[in-house]
């Protein structure tokens, strides 16, 4: 007689979850000096990355205030924030960093504002 053994053989699945970082679109305020004056509005676009992002806007390397009346920055969607300077002088002048942060990673680019004769 024959011993008959059942072997029960369990699947394993495997979820990876692979985050990824998130990647900006360049922004400029133009080629030219702006005028003492102006307006300007640049976005910042988030091309990939997994939600949330944190878009965050900084002027030469520091956080511009969320209760800085010259300088306004909003969030326009999930993965998109604009900033816009109504009237520019020789004040806002300077490195412009939109920051983007999820679980994944950083990513920022930085476009100088030039204003003339500052």
């Amino acid at each position: 007689m024959f011993a008959l053994s059942t072997l029960s053989h369990r699947s394993l699945i495997f979820s990876a979850f692979v985050a990824v970082s998130p990647k900006v679109t360049h922004f400029t305020f133009g080629d030219e000096p702006l005028q003492t004056g102006q307006t300007t509005a640049v976005t910042c676009a988030v091309l990939q990355g997994d939600l949330p992002v944190d878009i965050t806007w900084l002027l030469n390397e520091h956080p511009i205030a969320a209760d800085r009346e010259d300088i306004m920055t909003s969030k326009i969607s999930k993965k998109s924030a604009v900033l816009t300077i109504e009237s520019v002088t020789g004040d806002h002048a300077g490195n412009y960093t939109c920051r983007a942060t999820n679980a994944a990673g950083v990513a920022q680019y930085t476009s100088e504002l030039v204003v003339n004769g500052s």
